[in-house]
Order: structure tokens, then sequence, then C-alpha cells
């Protein structure tokens, strides 16, 4: 099951139950007089930790790459960002001046023609062709280069 890009906070919580739910196992182990168990879940608490963070990590990529592709470009001084949503057969264009902080001011549906994405809002009509490029942001003719964000 993908775990929800909300709640990855919960990754703060789930390493370190299973590091101490591990050493706890590997202290009763050791008092009861069954140290190579121990030493095995001594072990284990950090292999299982890391295993968690990586699986979780795992989980939210997976589950974001299901839901959206995304693409950024720069002009100017202004970064662009345009997420395809692809449950719905939407996108929309956010841009930002400063590193964490952005604003959305494009929205509209887009469509698959051929291997281009035709994105169409109520005045502008743009295209994601093959190679990654953005046609029609500005003028019809221009051709912008994006670069895809992989997760």
């Amino acid at each position: 099951m993908d775990p929800d890009p909300s709640v990855s906070i919960g990754i703060i919580l789930l390493v370190p139950f299973v590091f101490v739910l591990n050493l706890i196992i590997a202290g009763v182990l050791f008092f009861a007089k069954k140290k190579e168990f121990s030493r095995i879940f001594l072990i284990n608490s950090v292999i299982a930790s890391i295993v968690m963070f990586y699986l979780f990590g795992e989980g939210i990529d997976r589950h974001q790459n299901n839901r959206l592709e995304q693409w950024t470009f720069q002009k100017a001084d202004t970064t662009f960002s345009l997420i395809r949503w692809k449950e719905t057969n939407e996108f929309s264009m956010t841009y930002s001046l400063n590193p964490g902080s952005s604003w959305g001011f494009l929205d509209g549906t887009c469509k698959k023609e051929n291997d281009n994405w035709i994105l169409k809002t109520d005045s502008l009509t743009m295209t994601i062709d093959e190679m990654d490029n953005l046609i029609g942001f500005i003028n019809p003719t221009d051709t912008l280069e994006m670069n895809k964000i992989k997760r």
C-alpha cells in the first residue's frame, strides 16, 4: 500500500519505534540468557530502521508517480513548475521568485494527441512534446526546454 505524502511526518515516529522495539527485544533476550539471539536483534535494530526509512520513501515516490508528473523551467529570475495530474487529466502551473515560495497562476485540462500533451485553458493552448519541450507558453511558436522531475 502506498503511503500518502501527507503522512510522511510519520517517518519521524516509525523509524525510532522500529529501532527501540528491536532494542527492547534484544534486551529481553539478553537477560533471558539467549545472547546469540540478542545480538541478532541488536543488529536488526539498525538494519530494520534503515529498511523502514528506505521503503517509506520509495512508497511515497511511487504514490506521487502514480498521480502526477512534473516539469520545471527557468525564465529570467522566475522558476516555473508545471504539474500534470494523471487521474483527472488536468494541469496546474506555478511560479516562484524565491526558493520555498510559489504562487499558482494557471489551471486547465490536458489530453494526449499522438506523443504530445495538449494543455488548454480559457485563452491559451500549449503543447508538451515528446522531448519535454513546452510550446506556446508566451507566444504560439515559443519553445521552452523543461526538466522533468524524476522521483
